[in-house]
């Protein structure tokens, strides 16, 4: 992993009413991306987590799919290091694929969230995953099909995130806006609903 400073069963016919709505375009940034030198400060062990500016149905070309949309946001705000999503399907769950070192984990104005991996699951984060690579400050609700505990919800996963047909379903979607553990484990949202993901740099 890159060092660097700066451094996401109700029954079918309950899904319409209790889907999240679509992501909402954020618009403001973060003032004075200063203190230790925001996105291109000296290094250190944080593990930087943004939210993307971009908004998807769940036609994600899986999990691979959504991990290239991670790396192409990070590439284009100028952070090294490798992103993936904070992606999970029915049968590849954030634990069992994703890196548990380092820590802590900070937004890139340096805010952390969580102190370490078992910080980042414990139900409660230090401050929400609200913004984007490039510091702007994004709301909306996030693709995640992740627990609270980090483990995969095995309901439903849109074809394991690759169709954005609302016939095929739901997944489940977590809310950048949240501290709790809602932030990945919120309400289930119809496969063609545009949200964010949540990447994580490993």
């Amino acid at each position: 992993m890159t060092r660097s400073l700066c451094t996401f069963a109700l029954p079918f016919a309950l899904v319409g009413l209790l889907a999240c709505g679509s992501a909402e375009q954020g618009s403001g940034g973060v003032g004075g991306m200063g203190g230790m030198g925001g996105i291109g400060g000296s290094p250190s062990t944080e593990r930087r987590i943004f939210v993307t500016s971009t908004v998807y149905t769940a036609a994600l070309g899986g999990i691979a799919g959504a991990d290239a949309r991670c790396a192409t946001q990070a590439d284009a705000a100028g952070l090294d290091g490798n992103f993936k999503a904070w992606l999970s399907t029915i049968s590849s769950s954030v634990v069992d694929r994703l890196s548990h070192e380092g820590g802590p984990f900070a937004r890139v104005d340096e805010t952390i969230v969580a102190n370490d991996w078992a910080d980042l699951l414990d139900g409660a984060l230090l401050a929400p995953i609200s913004l984007d690579a490039t510091g702007q400050a994004q709301t909306g609700d996030v693709w995640t099909g992740t627990l609270a505990t980090g483990a995969s919800y095995t309901v439903d996963d849109c074809a394991a995130f690759t169709s954005g047909d609302n016939a095929d379903g739901h997944a489940y979607c977590g809310s950048s806006t949240s501290a709790t553990s809602t932030w990945t484990y919120n309400k289930p949202a119809a496969c063609a609903s545009t949200l964010r993901l949540y990447c994580i740099e490993q």
